[in-house]
């Protein structure tokens, strides 16, 4: 997706101490109050890669090498990292952030980027919603610092170099699980404080509040930082005027670049941890709800919300999910399928109602759910004409009738259980139909017209497998005069044929001849010859593969 745009608000997490708080919060580390470092291999050295609170106020920094950190303070806990662990303590707080925006980026190592356009209203206002996620990770046991910009890239900047105000946010300290960070925010300070960031627009209020912040907030590599520091040019302030092309041929076009996407003048790809629903509407509660009544009362609201918006594209639902985030921080999802787009609240709520019904005895609430969000992952246009405008008594169930109970019965017994006949254009005949999920949507392919001379050349029943039978002819590649099926000889009385069907060369088929016969009782078979005389070693065999009414 792309993060360019007018309106847009970036919300930037950053977790400095993300690989040490895991393993304090975890009771890995930490326990008994000594000062924490985690080491790797560095260049076949090993060097520090994450301290946290007591050993950094002792005097241990990033990328000093382990051996010079345990000089310096001989009772340090040092720990080998562990990338996929921290990677996975960062989606996991990438999934719990999704209950602020459904679109969650994660930037590793050590941070989030979040798409709050729109959403902050919810949360009464933005200055409130950096507060509370702020709050809320520390109050699990991360430290960390979060900033609103238009960009991500001055979010990004603003998160690690900027001046962080105090919280406003109030209560909601403690509860999510984890214990109180033990080291004070204020152990978390950028290295170049700053302005505090505008609330509101864009252009030149954001050059001049991100003019004093160093040139590594452009993320750039740490070479090119170095260089332009070797130069002279320590602020991002610095750089703003200066010649590009000179500049470009010094830092490389990497660093213009992350200029340009942090002052908004060029759009920056970003990949959301999950894809973003089309259509989703948000609901927070001001105290936990617990009982399925309630949720079904909130799915109500969602579904009128969503809905809404539907009505503005002129789309319907094909699925839906209903997030319920609680209060222990684990989330809970309950999809439904639409055989039609649909856009009515009341039978898409019926839907949620049945799978609410069938979860109801497992469904674990335990400390309750916080918010709630319905995100429309699938949606298809309405064709406006398929109304009516007044109730018709039918003497069969219409389309909207039979749809209505398929996602029903779906929804009731799941999406596999319940399916449609699939025609496949398939020579094979056993390989012609099969079916489908009632749910999925149909392949249009050409309509089948029946025979001109209308005699019935498929059976109205087919043996799968076909059954093998004893065949006497003629003449070796004539029709059957007499077969014998399931120990009864059967004299043929009518023979049409043969009909060729080429076998799939690829899997080594061999050739069909399919006769249509009619034997002495008037019974009507549907039998093959499989191979050809003369084309291998062994004889042909014969079977009967189907029967016509």
């Amino acid at each position: 997706m792309s993060a360019a745009s007018p309106n847009a608000r970036w919300l930037a997490i950053y977790l400095p101490r993300i690989r040490t708080d895991r393993l304090i919060r975890a009771g890995l580390a930490g326990t008994d109050k000594r000062p924490l470092a985690v080491y790797s291999k560095e260049t076949n050295a090993y060097e520090i890669v994450g301290v946290d609170a007591r050993a950094s106020d002792l005097g241990v920094r990033l990328a000093m090498s382990l051996a010079d950190a345990r000089a310096i303070q001989p009772k340090l806990e040092a720990i080998e990292a562990n990338p996929e662990e921290d990677a996975r303590a960062l989606d996991n707080i990438a999934a719990w952030c999704e209950r602020f925006t459904p679109i969650v980026v994660i930037d590793p190592p050590e941070g989030l980027f979040l798409d709050i356009t729109g959403c902050a209203h919810l949360f009464g206002g933005e200055e409130n919603l950096r507060a509370e996620i702020v709050t809320r990770l520390r109050a699990q046991g991360f430290g960390a610092r979060a900033a609103i910009a238009p960009t991500p890239g001055a979010a990004w900047a603003l998160a690690r170099y900027g001046r962080e105000p105090s919280p406003p946010l109030r209560g909601r300290g403690q509860g999510e699980g984890g214990r109180a960070d033990a080291q004070a925010p204020a152990r978390l300070h950028a290295p170049h404080p700053s302005a505090p960031a505008p609330q509101g627009g864009g252009g030149e209020e954001w050059r001049e509040t991100l003019a004093p912040l160093p040139v590594e907030a452009l993320r750039l590599d740490p070479a090119a930082a170095a260089l332009l520091r070797r130069l002279g040019l320590k602020t991002i302030g610095e750089i703003l005027h200066a010649p590009r092309s000179s500049f470009t041929a010094r830092a490389g076009e990497n660093a213009m670049l992350r200029l340009d996407q942090a002052l908004g003048r060029a759009q920056e790809a970003l990949t959301p941890r999950r894809p973003a629903p089309p259509v989703f509407a948000l609901r927070r509660f001001l105290e936990p709800i617990f009982t399925a009544d309630a949720i079904l009362q909130v799915t109500q609201d969602l579904c009128g919300d969503a809905i809404e918006k539907l009505d503005i594209r002129g789309a319907g639902v094909l699925r839906a999910e209903l997030v319920l985030f609680g209060v222990d921080g684990r989330d809970r999802v309950i999809g439904v399928n639409v055989s039609k787009p649909l856009r009515e609240v009341k039978p898409l709520l019926r839907l949620f109602r049945e799978k609410l019904s069938i979860v109801g005895e497992n469904f674990d609430a335990q400390f309750g759910f916080e918010a709630a969000r319905l995100d429309v992952v699938r949606l298809a246009p309405v064709e406006e004409g398929d109304g009516t405008f007044a109730a018709v008594e039918q003497a069969v169930a219409g389309a909207e009738q039979i749809s209505g109970i398929v996602d029903i019965l779906s929804s009731r017994l799941g999406a596999k259980r319940v399916v449609r006949a699939q025609l496949h254009d398939e020579h094979c005949p056993e390989r012609a139909g099969g079916w489908r999920s009632a749910l999925s949507k149909s392949v249009d392919g050409k309509p089948v017209e029946p025979p001109a001379d209308g005699v019935q050349r498929r059976p109205v029943r087919l043996f799968a497998p076909a059954q093998p039978i004893e065949v006497m002819a003629g003449v070796p590649d004539g029709p059957p005069i007499k077969f014998r099926w399931r120990r009864v000889i059967r004299d043929v009385a009518r023979a049409e044929g043969p009909e060729r069907i080429g076998g799939d060369w690829q899997k080594r088929e061999k050739t069909r001849d399919y006769y249509r016969v009619e034997d002495s009782q008037g019974r009507r078979y549907w039998l093959y010859r499989e191979g050809l005389y003369g084309e291998s070693e062994t004889a042909p065999t014969w079977y009967v593969h189907g029967l016509f009414a």
